[in-house]
């Protein structure tokens, strides 16, 4: 390598089997590449960046699935890379020839001119949590939609259950076997659809007992608990996707990252400008999750959010008032995160109940393997441990 191909930008486009790279000065008066290659394997990755790159080299990617996974062992053998969020990268790169030898080139552009944000790469640990996360959402999906089945099937038979039977349940399939008279090859499809609820039922309560026992591994995160509306759930989710809290230097910055933060639109001689709420950017997942939490504190007269949600219910509307108290929410679990909160001096019995659903999530089994006697011990043990100081 000679000396002015030092300090250069190394464009990666990665795909699953191969992936294009492109070398760019980073002086942007040389606009041409240095070199471009093509259908590179994966792989390979490690010998061919031992062979073609310097120390100096900065390699960037533009988010997608397995760009993490890249970034790390790119760093686990000595080379920095970076992040590129997809969303504006891709824009950019869309603009142009669209194939993997130009897309290489163009992100190495895109990131040499400062216009692309660089996405935050969580550590080995964080990138499992989200793992977990995404994997429950999917269980809960496919949860949802065996139901579904299950209420469509007997629907096309004019069979409707009644309120309160549970499909997860023995006594569910036995209601509607006995709802009325059906063939061999219609009780074979109904037991077939319940045999499948029965499986991703099975498989989501596992996941949520992983999370619960992760919680209780990470005491700062698990003091989550201690705000109305945060159970398990919302917890783990912060968790796998915040990661450090500390990369946001204000309640603010957390507040935008989640996309609850309200925009507007303006310009020119319009002063006033154009209200355009909130969603639409950020953490979509974790925002959904944070505005039950909200609906939850806003329904509950013991919750300090209550008497203020309401006011603002009554003068505005009720989705807003709802993202208000998901916000305000969002301010707390940043402070408590960061150890401003007061230790815990007493638990609620708000806060004993919740500990006791989760001690449920773990069951009985799971209790015993965390090394507690009963649920009433796990309890008083997880009270004790979020009793957290500055």
């Amino acid at each position: 390598m000679n000396q002015n191909e030092s300090k250069r930008i190394i464009g990666l486009d990665m795909h699953p089997d191969v992936f294009a790279a492109a070398a760019l000065s980073v002086d942007p008066k040389l606009q041409n590449a240095f070199w471009v290659q093509d259908r590179l394997s994966t792989t390979q990755l490690e010998d061919w960046a031992k062979k073609q790159l310097g120390k100096e080299d900065v390699v960037v990617l533009e988010a997608s699935g397995n760009s993490f996974e890249v970034a790390g062992r790119l760093h686990a053998i000595g080379y920095t890379a970076v992040v590129l969020e997809s969303t504006q990268a891709g824009k950019i790169r869309d603009n142009f020839c669209n194939d993997d030898r130009h897309s290489a080139v163009k992100l190495a552009k895109v990131y040499r001119s400062g216009m692309a944000k660089e996405v935050w790469q969580p550590d080995a640990k964080t990138r499992e949590y989200r793992e977990v996360f995404f994997a429950h959402r999917n269980a809960v999906k496919d949860a949802t939609r065996c139901r579904n089945r299950i209420h469509s099937y007997l629907n096309e038979h004019c069979v409707r259950l009644k309120s309160g039977v549970r499909l997860t349940e023995a006594s569910g399939e036995a209601t509607a076997m006995a709802a009325k008279v059906w063939t061999p090859l219609q009780s074979a499809l109904i037991k077939d659809a319940f045999e499948q609820l029965r499986q991703v039922e099975t498989r989501r309560k596992s996941l949520e007992r992983i999370m619960v026992k992760e919680l209780v591994a990470n005491p700062r995160w698990a003091s989550l608990w201690r705000l109305m509306g945060i159970r398990h759930r919302v917890a783990f989710a912060l968790m796998a996707m915040l990661g450090d809290v500390h990369r946001f230097a204000t309640a603010k910055k957390l507040v935008g990252y989640l996309g609850l933060a309200p925009r507007k639109k303006q310009s020119g001689n319009d002063k006033k400008g154009q209200e355009l709420g909130m969603g639409k950017f950020g953490r979509g997942d974790v925002r959904a999750l944070l505005i039950q939490s909200a609906q939850n504190a806003l329904s509950q007269r013991t919750s300090p959010f209550h008497k203020w949600g309401w006011k603002l219910v009554i003068r505005k509307h009720r989705n807003e008032a709802v993202a208000a108290v998901a916000r305000k929410l969002t301010v707390s679990i940043w402070h408590l995160l960061m150890g401003h909160f007061t230790p815990l001096v007493e638990a609620t019995e708000h806060l004993r109940t919740k500990l006791l659903r989760l001690a449920t999530v773990i069951g009985k089994e799971g209790i015993k393997a965390l090394g507690f006697d009963d649920r009433d011990a796990f309890v008083e043990a997880q009270i004790k441990s979020i009793q957290l100081s500055p």
